[in-house]
């Protein structure tokens, strides 16, 4: 099985997609991928499909959603078998129902596990491994998660879990260019602090990159418009942090360095 959900929700069994037709079985088939060998508690299941308020219809209806997604994997699977195949595939729990997912390829296990690659590189101290590997994981992006989907509760937690982890990662990967020296992400990070008028780490990424490639007077001049988005937006002034970084970029300390967890976000 190959399920994609950073973008447009994509499920194949030997090269046939799976995905069923009725969105709310697909809801279903969502929160099976996210959870990949972990039972999904019906009542979980019953509120994202169905908010607050399920009808009293609601388990029957949730049992037609399984053998839909059920029937689409038989269709995939060869022989006599794929009935009883498909139910292996997707286990009925006592409490819910569990997608026994072992080797398949899921490109959130893939996002998660390149993460880690770049945590142990860069703790040996091979930043270009790590920044290479932190791209991989960024590349794996198509969208935004679960694009096609409407999502309800339980499958908006896990996409903003999903998007801040993302985020993070870029976050990450401006830090490892900066330590690198590639200053030629200057562009897009004055594009990323337009879009972020309030994310302080976007604008002290940018503020290092001016000052170490000479142009002092526009890294002062990121400070001075984040500090007015933050004064007219939310009432705030900048960090103390960002307050040392300009006092730093006026006696020209060129040894600055953007302050970013490693390992960003996880979910």
């Amino acid at each position: 099985m190959i399920a994609n959900v950073l973008g447009s929700l994509r499920v194949t069994m030997n090269g046939e997609s799976v995905v069923p037709a009725a969105p709310k079985a697909r809801k279903v088939l969502a929160l099976l991928v996210l959870n990949p060998g972990r039972v999904v508690q019906t009542d979980a299941m019953e509120r994202e499909v169905w908010g607050p308020r399920a009808p009293r219809s609601a388990t029957t209806s949730l049992q037609n959603y399984v053998m839909q997604i059920r029937k689409q994997l038989g269709k995939t699977l060869p022989g006599d078998t794929g009935s009883a195949t498909a139910k292996r595939i997707l286990v009925t729990e006592q409490t819910g129902y569990r997608l026994a997912a072992q080797d398949d390829q899921f490109d959130v296990r893939r996002y998660h596990a390149l993460a880690a690659e770049a945590d142990a590189a860069e703790a040996a101290g091979d930043l270009a491994e790590a920044s290479a590997l932190v791209r991989c994981a960024l590349d794996l992006w198509r969208d935004e998660p679960l694009a096609d989907l409407p999502t309800g509760p339980i499958l908006q937690s896990h996409v903003m879990r999903l998007e801040e982890s993302r985020k993070a990662m870029l976050r990450r990967r401006i830090s490892l260019d900066l330590r690198l020296h590639r200053y030629e992400v200057v562009g897009e990070l004055r594009a990323l602090a337009a879009l972020h008028p309030y994310d302080e780490m976007f604008h002290e990424c940018l503020m290092i990159a001016l000052n170490r490639t000479g142009r002092r007077n526009d890294a002062l001049s990121v400070y001075q418009a984040l500090r007015s988005a933050l004064a007219e937006g939310i009432g705030l002034e900048p960090s103390a942090r960002l307050r040392e970084l300009q006092k730093a970029i006026l006696v020209s300390d060129d040894s600055l360095t953007p302050a970013v967890p490693q390992g960003g976000i996880r979910t």
